[in-house]
């Protein structure tokens, strides 16, 4: 997986300790590789979502029985794949691409790409209700930037010259709103924390 095991453990021991912050950050480091993997194995991204939202609902519930866990990576890929499949069963809306039983454990795909899976989202109409949610909460510049890119697969040469801003600016414009995207979006996990 992408984060750094510095960050991981420092995390992951807030999280053990009952501290909501933890769970926030390792929701955070893992998002990303775990929606891609989500995807590799169900094509529906509000299916996937789900089923991250329920494992970090479940790793808050049995926070206090994680102390012992070495490889935490790992631990959450496993657990993960499992609520994953249980999440499909509930809403038996797909089939999986691959059979669980046939991905070796720790094997995450780096592909699709964020930006694909982005784009992928715009075809459930839930998920665009939630987008179109965050993206209120972005700058105009950052919106700007999100619909060229994303939603009129502009390249970041043509956003440069359409914005007069260079690509690097262009570029950590889109990151930046990225993030802010991810974590507006994330706060339905934290909501949901919070009323338990």
């Amino acid at each position: 997986m992408g984060p750094k095991n510095k960050d991981i453990y420092k995390n992951w021991a807030l999280l053990v300790e009952g501290e909501k912050q933890g769970l926030y950050e390792c929701f955070n480091l893992f998002y990303d590789d775990l929606y891609r993997f989500g995807l590799s194995l169900y094509k529906n991204p509000e299916l996937v979502k789900e089923g991250i939202n329920n494992l970090f609902l479940e790793l808050w519930r049995i926070k206090y029985k994680l102390a012992g866990v070495q490889n935490v990576q790992q631990y959450i890929l496993t657990i993960y794949k499992r609520i994953l499949y249980k999440t499909y069963l509930q809403l038996s809306e797909e089939t999986p691409s691959p059979d669980l039983k046939d991905i070796p454990a720790g094997n995450i795909p780096l592909e699709p790409s964020y930006e694909s899976i982005l784009i992928a989202s715009q075809h459930d109409e839930h998920m665009k209700k939630r987008l179109q949610n965050a993206l209120s909460q972005l700058s105009p510049r950052q919106k700007e930037i999100i619909r060229l890119r994303y939603f009129n697969a502009v390249s970041f040469k043509d956003i440069s010259e359409q914005t007069g801003l260079s690509e690097r600016t262009v570029y950590n414009t889109l990151h930046n709103a990225i993030k802010v995207l991810r974590d507006v979006i994330c706060i339905s996990l934290v909501i949901r924390l919070l009323k338990k």
